[in-house]
């Protein structure tokens, strides 16, 4: 089993992205929230079966339970499935634990503990950075924000949501230099972005 993981700040378009490179590569699209009310994540059963009330819980969690929560979920999506995955299969997962991570350390989680607790995850065989800029996920977006979205501000302003998206951007350009991301420039049109993540599926190591 291999693992691509497409990551990215806020409004990126990795939910875009990675739903419509099902009908392009031979991959299985695996979300942390498919854990909710599904057979097939018996030990997940003591979620209430409504994903929208899940997402809205771990939002008003404090920073480091909220981290512990997605990294779970996370982690249940790709390892507790009881149907288990075909060895051949490619797992392509919508984010992962990474813009999570990086989020709580722009609220101000220690970045040493989140990369502790970080470092013994089942590691991506793959990893597609998909690069923006704030500016341009907010025009996106269309000011449809959350306050997670905005370091917590429920009027969801412009300001709070780039301030809050450039702490993001910052973590996420420090780990892609680290750890040799690929990185795929966003800001184009669907069609020039999908090209060049369905590109790199030819080349996952196996």
């Amino acid at each position: 089993m291999r693992m691509v993981s497409i990551v990215g700040a806020d409004g990126v378009g990795k939910s875009t992205v990675t739903a419509a490179l099902r009908e392009r590569v031979p991959a299985r699209l695996v979300d942390r929230w498919d854990i909710v009310g599904n057979q097939d994540y018996p030990t997940a059963s003591c979620l209430v079966d409504d994903t929208r009330v899940v997402r809205s819980c771990a939002a008003r969690m404090s920073s480091t339970p909220r981290l512990l929560f997605l990294v779970w979920a996370s982690v249940m999506a790709i390892t507790d499935n009881s149907s288990g995955w075909d060895p051949d299969s490619v797992l392509l997962l919508d984010g992962y634990w990474v813009k999570h991570a990086a989020s709580e350390i722009a609220y101000g989680a220690d970045p040493a503990w989140v990369e502790a607790v970080t470092a013994g995850l089942p590691p991506s065989d793959l990893v597609i950075y998909l690069r923006s800029d704030p500016e341009t996920a907010w025009l996106r977006k269309g000011g449809d924000v959350l306050p997670y979205e905005c370091g917590m501000d429920m009027s969801r302003s412009r300001e709070s949501f780039l301030a809050h998206q450039r702490e993001i951007h910052r973590v996420l350009d420090r780990w892609s230099a680290r750890h040799g991301w690929v990185e795929i420039d966003a800001r184009r049109p669907l069609d020039l972005v999908l090209d060049d993540v369905s590109a790199c599926f030819e080349v996952v190591p196996g």
